[in-house]
């Protein structure tokens, strides 16, 4: 009876304040809004997903489970590559593939060919407009050098074995992709980690990813990368849970996307891994 209280009481903090957020500036609150959904989606298994006619958080109110959602943590044996992940490298890299590391770990490599690929990804079936919002979400480390070599972290809009987005040593943007966004961070180029989309083959104007100081990678320390997206396919970019960037019309928002971790090779081997892979959608339509 006392656990169920506290879920109720939890339900009505939530109710209340998600409106209020919602008509705030996000970087007045970084990460809240998405956070609080993450709570909700925690309690709805237990709780009403209404209270009179008003849904809770976002996502189907026809249904408790109103948000599709994946979280992979790399914690077994193998990865799935027939149902889950799309692993794909070229010529002289390795393919992502499970690291014996503590708690799990998913390693890709390049060799020290010049734009060597390779990436992971996953089904193309998340959109902005899904009643939203889409948030993705990768833990990563880049390992061996960061002296060359360009890096991709976030989402696309096909299993096609590119970089989706990148950036060169002056942040100049370059798309694969026709709908995306991401960080970018090119090795010999400029500080931190770089905010980057591309909508319908328009490439957005690239972020500097400083807020609270410079982002720029550290070779072996795991860094937290989070993307939420609104109806209107506008992004909010966080590192290691501090806002960083929005960027409006970031992609299309009835596009499908998915999840998407690649790099391409310089002139010195590497490798990026990646403790785990979320991703949260709502079920509408």
């Amino acid at each position: 009876m006392i656990r169920l209280i506290d879920r109720l009481m939890a339900a009505l903090v939530l109710v209340t304040v998600v409106p209020l957020l919602s008509i705030l500036p996000e970087r007045w609150f970084p990460s809240v809004r998405s956070r609080m959904l993450d709570l909700w989606f925690d309690l709805g298994n237990n709780l009403p997903f209404r209270i009179g006619n008003r849904p809770i958080g976002g996502g189907a109110d026809d249904s408790p489970f109103g948000y599709v959602r994946q979280f992979d943590d790399f914690n077994r044996v193998a990865i799935d590559t027939t149902n889950l992940w799309n692993a794909n490298n070229d010529a002289g890299g390795t393919a992502f593939a499970i690291n014996a590391q503590a708690n799990g770990v998913v390693r890709g490599g390049v060799d020290t060919d010049d734009n060597d690929n390779t990436n992971m990804n996953g089904p193309v079936i998340y959109r902005a407009t899904a009643g939203g919002p889409l948030i993705c979400e990768w833990r990563v480390a880049l390992v061996t050098s960061l002296a060359n070599g360009e890096t991709f972290i976030g989402m696309s809009d096909a299993t096609t074995d590119e970089l989706p987005i990148q950036v060169s040593a002056t942040d100049a943007q370059t798309d694969a992709a026709s709908d995306g966004a991401g960080f970018c961070y090119t090795g010999g180029g400029t500080a931190s980690w770089k905010a980057c989309a591309v909508i319908a083959d328009t490439s957005r104007t690239p972020v500097v990813c400083n807020q609270g100081g410079a982002t720029t990678p550290v070779l072996t320390t795991f860094q937290t990368f989070r993307i939420a997206f609104n109806a209107d396919g506008d992004a909010d970019f966080y590192i290691d849970g501090l806002w960083q960037a929005n960027i409006q019309l970031a992609v299309t928002p009835g596009t499908l996307m998915n999840q998407y971790l690649a790099f391409l090779s310089g002139t010195t081997a590497r490798s990026v891994d990646a403790d785990y892979a979320y991703v949260s959608c709502g079920r509408v339509g």
